[in-house]
């Protein structure tokens, strides 16, 4: 379906998680660039005040260790593993903002109570937390602003590139 997008000269949005190989991923991104068309991966919680706040702060997160629960009360609609699922937005924010530091745990689970958060910690102590469900901010707006402004020439940090690294690194948390 990416293909035929961008074959007709389309931008296309991507939702989470990203599935395809290295191979297809490196494939479809020659094909945009080849049509001028912008691919984009929905993870709208890396749009998040407190989520870009780490990006500015924490120098890519070096000697801080991260760890992210996403926890919702519905059942699997999608048929995906939580991890792949839930998880994927835990590896982009992880990835976005504090790429170096090391992942403590991931925590992803469908049919409990909701509970979404990431946070930060130094060799003795919590550094930093961000509640995932007390926002109430416009991110998938953001995200809309961001790919259109993608469309007239800025950067957008979270196209396939973004995501194979993200699958990648959720890879190493599969049993």
């Amino acid at each position: 379906m990416m293909e035929a997008a961008i074959e007709a000269g389309l931008h296309v949005i991507v939702e989470k998680p990203w599935l395809c190989s290295a191979e297809e991923t490196r494939r479809l991104e020659a094909l945009a660039k080849a049509r001028q068309a912008l691919l984009a991966i929905h993870y709208e919680y890396c749009l998040m005040d407190a989520v870009e706040a780490w990006r500015r702060n924490w120098n890519d997160g070096t000697g801080l260790r991260f760890g992210g629960r996403l926890k919702v009360q519905r059942p699997n609609h999608l048929g995906l593993p939580a991890l792949d699922n839930l998880g994927s937005h835990l590896f982009a924010i992880h990835q976005y903002c504090v790429p170096d530091s090391s992942i403590i745990e991931i925590d992803c689970d469908y049919n409990q109570p909701d509970d979404r958060r990431v946070w930060l910690e130094n060799q003795t102590q919590r550094v930093a937390e961000i509640d995932l469900l007390a926002n109430q901010e416009p991110i998938i707006q953001r995200f809309i602003a961001r790919v259109e402004a993608a469309t007239d020439g800025e950067s957008f940090p979270l196209d396939l590139r973004f995501a194979l690294k993200v699958a990648r690194r959720s890879a190493l948390w599969r049993p």
